[in-house]
């Protein structure tokens, strides 16, 4: 099912071939200059209530309250589906592809069902979306290389940062944003901060013998949790989830989880908890070299008491890409069966404990909550 992915390529769902050029990235310096300090935030209000939508085939699928189909948006996908990201308000959903000349995003407008391409061309990747329905990306990695930011509307600009920021997460009052980066394969890597805009830049964490990635906010603003895994040859080594503050200070692992597959931890609407994936057979080298070989299940961390919980149960079964409801109440997640490579849409009830699987007329694949 799942070919040999570095670590950080953009998390997807089910990820494509991995360019060989992506090794000459790896090795590209980067070179930031501290100019600015962090300053204290207020968190933009979120609405609570959220819609799951997944991709069938085709159509992207509506479910009610009760998991139900309510509403199938046609789509003209150019090509296969790897992830899909909401944006953290409004109704746009971006979709990332593996494409024949690389990857390639679009947009669906959830309300009107119409598509755009923020970036014509092949070979662009998904960085992450802003509070006003802005989607950053990085395009033509094998020519001119640059970040560049969209507008609904369709404009679009270079985005001040390297051309190389490999990962970036915009911080809960938008007035912020921090991005990761190596400078180069040996090397370590290095996690800054950012105005908005990206004029001024400050660094909050290096580790010379680690990859920094999937670096994200806490809802509330206060800490940032991310994935830290050993800077090696090794594909898919077992890593850490770390949380440090705002401002890089009191850095501290939570526990392990698994690394190089492109699983971003995930934070709890209330900033209490965090889900990620965790790998079921951590003593088995297979898994450090075959895509294929992970077992792994969901688990839950208490922030405040380090209490980890078991969320699912599967045996012999990749489980992977938790992503929370805005209230709190449920986690969406993907099962790709060992034996067959089918892969399937479930949801767990963090409440009841219960976990159940989607219905819907074929393979659902890309989940993901839109906020109403």
């Amino acid at each position: 099912m799942e070919s040999y992915r570095h670590p950080l390529e953009p998390a997807s769902n089910h990820r494509p071939n991995l360019p060989s050029s992506f090794f000459i990235f790896h090795l590209l310096s980067f070179i930031f200059f501290l100019t600015a300090c962090a300053s204290p935030s207020t968190p933009i209000p979120l609405s609570s209530a959220s819609s799951l939508f997944a991709l069938s085939g085709s159509s992207l699928l509506e479910f009610d309250s009760n998991f139900n189909i309510a509403r199938e948006i046609p789509l003209n996908l150019s090509c296969p589906l790897t992830a899909t990201h909401a944006a953290p308000r409004g109704q746009y959903l971006a979709l990332e592809m593996d494409c024949m000349n690389g990857p390639l995003v679009q947009v669906v407008d959830t309300v009107s069902g119409a598509m755009v391409n923020p970036f014509t061309e092949a070979d662009n990747h998904f960085l992450t979306w802003d509070f006003d329905s802005n989607i950053y990306l990085r395009v033509d990695a094998l020519g001119n290389t640059r970040l560049i930011r969209v507008t609904p509307d369709g404009s679009a600009e270079q985005f001040n940062l390297s051309a190389q920021t490999y990962d970036m997460d915009f911080s809960p009052d938008g007035q912020s944003l921090i991005y990761s980066f190596t400078r180069g394969l040996g090397l370590g890597s290095e996690l800054w901060a950012a105005t908005s805009s990206a004029n001024k830049t400050w660094q909050l964490r290096a580790d010379s013998d680690s990859i920094i990635t999937f670096a994200r906010w806490s809802p509330d603003g206060s800490h940032i949790a991310f994935i830290n895994m050993p800077d090696s040859a090794t594909p898919f080594p077992l890593g850490e989830l770390w949380i440090m503050d705002a401002n890089g200070k009191n850095a501290r692992p939570l526990a392990s989880a698994d690394a190089g597959r492109g699983y971003a931890a995930v934070w709890s609407p209330d900033s209490t908890r965090i889900a990620f994936v965790g790998r079921e057979n951590p003593d088995d080298p297979q898994a450090d070299q075959n895509a294929k070989a992970l077992v792994s299940n969901i688990y839950i961390v208490d922030i405040a008491s380090g209490e980890i919980t078991p969320v699912t149960h599967f045996d012999g079964a990749l489980v992977e890409a938790p992503l929370w409801s805005a209230d709190g109440h449920y986690l969406a997640f993907l099962v790709v069966n060992g034996l067959d490579d089918k892969i399937t849409v479930w949801i767990a009830d963090i409440v009841s404990g219960q976990v159940i699987k989607l219905a819907s007329p074929g393979p659902l694949r890309g989940p993901a909550w839109m906020r109403k």
